[in-house]
């Protein structure tokens, strides 16, 4: 956990200094808007993504190895250098001149969030998908550049999150491997988003109860859903917090309220989501609302042409890298087949791992490899089967939520409830999108829990809107919450005194399989585990199996590889 947090502590200096700094030259080129810096869990993620896009351009040409670190650090501390006493500044307005009752409550409630959610980044990964390819992913991305056909090797090898890129930037060595700390990062960031608008409402009645709330109760869902998950590298958490993010802050700043500095943050955070993670992709509708809502007085350039400019930025080294990995501008969609490259998967194979990843969402009864020919009725019985419970509950909510909103925004006059109801139709569209698709529900969490708590959440819900003791509701529940919820960790501490004290230290890493080399082509052999198909921290190339018909492009891995048919 000390491992964990230094790292964040590290992430939050550094990616909120280049968010500074993004901003400081917005507002020098006469953005609108750009003068006043948002807080500081805001300018973190401006640098999260910014920084993001800057890896995707190296990873281009050279791995996120040791002298990736050195220059990006070295980089970015000459940024918090030049824009230190904004950057210190802009940390510490966000501080209370004086602590009283309700600046100490939230400092403890924020305290004990951060421990509960060390408790989760601390433990070793469980996810499926960390073993199959994720962890190999950051391998081959620490030591080679982008690996032209690396799908070939393993078709979800060259499934391209762009989340990949910064974990393996903040990597930790430890005694049993590398720590990949920042992969709860993202909740951290959301639990300061959610603790800052309940202070605000202990020190006076607030006149909009959803700003505390929503947070709140997003944080407290999303860490029910993926609690497990959190120390795992997969993109579906961080995408989901994003999302929740995302929303929230379209929400605080509805398009007839918002500056251009604000609206091309949205757009920034936006086309980042959708580099994370491609079921993410509704969410664009955010910025395209906010962006043709916006104030007449702004040309066609300003309106457009700034978040065309940013989304590109995100967006063109990620496709380059797309093409890259696989062949194909966009994978795994074959459909949108563009180039004709000698590393390029298969077309077959490349159909193969779009049907399994839409059969395995449907928990289809057919070979996850077959094409999905099933209509509705077919294959909802299997797929609701384990959704019983909170996810079905969730889904439901979410996918009826219509019922529900048409009442709420029945008249959405003012500009605050067209954020509030421009949000929720967006997640809701995105959930319709996500149950179209492929229905897994860590793909679309982020628009589902949105989407069906949006329209229940009214303006003077008890708590932040009173001025007597019931203010004190959403910080009373939070903390009795996370209270509950840290009997797991002293469980722990009870039982397995010797591992909790290792997991206080670093993470717990999960152990690197057997495997054995298998001769697939002259010069190449691929390792595939003793048992199962989790390669884990296995050395490269390890895949879950060895394909036929597998060669490499040159003499190195780093050459690449190919197929023949």
């Amino acid at each position: 956990m000390i491992l964990v947090v230094l790292v964040w502590l590290v992430a939050a200096a550094i990616t909120t200094a280049l968010g500074v700094g993004a901003w400081r030259l917005a507002a020098r080129l006469g953005l609108r808007g750009a003068a006043q810096l948002p807080t500081p869990e805001w300018l973190s993620l401006t640098g999260w993504a910014l920084l993001t896009a800057a890896l995707q351009v190296w990873s281009l040409a050279a791995p996120i190895d040791g002298r990736a670190q050195l220059f990006f650090g070295l980089g970015l501390a000459a940024v918090l250098l030049l824009n230190h006493r904004t950057w210190w500044q802009a940390v510490r307005r966000p501080w209370p001149a004086r602590w009283g009752a309700p600046e100490r409550l939230g400092a403890l409630l924020l305290l004990l969030l951060l421990g509960w959610l060390l408790t989760f980044a601390a433990q070793v990964p469980i996810n499926y998908d960390v073993g199959l390819y994720q962890l190999q992913t950051l391998q081959w991305a620490e030591q080679f550049a982008a690996v032209p056909g690396l799908g070939n090797l393993h078709g979800r090898l060259a499934f391209n999150s762009s989340l990949y890129l910064p974990l393996a930037l903040f990597r930790v060595p430890t005694p049993t491997g590398p720590a990949y700390a920042l992969s709860a990062y993202s909740y951290a960031l959301l639990a300061v988003a959610a603790v800052r608008p309940l202070v605000a409402g202990l020190r006076a009645p607030q006149p909009d109860a959803r700003r505390v709330w929503a947070p709140l109760l997003l944080l407290l869902l999303l860490v029910y859903s993926f609690q497990v998950w959190l120390s795992s590298v997969t993109s579906d958490c961080t995408t989901a917090a994003l999302l929740v993010l995302l929303f929230y802050y379209f929400a605080q700043h509805p398009p007839l309220r918002a500056t251009e500095a604000q609206r091309l943050l949205l757009t920034l955070l936006a086309a980042w989501a959708v580099t994370l993670k491609l079921s993410a992709a509704p969410v664009l509708l955010l910025p395209l609302y906010a962006a043709w809502a916006a104030p007449e007085s702004l040309s066609i350039g300003r309106r457009w042409g700034g978040p065309l400019a940013l989304g590109l930025l995100l967006a063109l080294p990620w496709l380059a890298r797309n093409v890259v990995l696989s062949g194909y501008l966009i994978y795994p969609l074959p459909a949108v087949d563009l180039f004709n490259v000698d590393w390029k998967l298969p077309l077959a194979y490349a159909r193969m791992e779009h049907n399994m990843i839409v059969n395995l969402a449907r928990n289809s009864a057919e070979s996850p490899y077959a094409a999905p020919h099933q209509t509705l009725w077919q294959w909802w019985p299997n797929w609701w089967a384990p959704m019983v419970g909170f996810p079905g509950a969730v889904v439901v909510a979410a996918l009826a939520s219509p019922l529900v909103a048409a009442w709420r925004w029945r008249h959405p006059r003012s500009a605050a409830e067209q954020g509030w109801a421009g949000g929720w139709l967006v997640a809701w569209v995105g959930s319709v999108f996500w149950f179209v698709a492929a229905p897994d529900y860590r793909f679309g969490a982020g628009f589902l829990l949105v989407a069906a708590l949006w329209p229940w959440l009214g303006p003077r819900w008890p708590g932040p809107a009173q001025s007597d003791r019931l203010r004190y509701l959403p910080g009373l529940l939070l903390l009795l919450w996370v209270l509950h919820n840290l009997r797991d960790p002293l469980y722990q501490l009870r039982h397995e005194p010797a591992r909790f004290a290792r997991r206080v230290v670093w993470p717990e890493l999960p152990a690197v399989p057997a495997t054995v080399a298998v001769p697939v082509a002259p010069g190449l052999f691929v390792r595939v585990p003793r048992e199962g198909f989790q390669c884990w921290g296995a050395p490269l190339p390890c895949a879950h199996c060895a394909e036929a018909g597998l060669r490499l492009r040159g003499r190195t891995l780093s050459e690449g590889f190919r197929r023949t048919e």
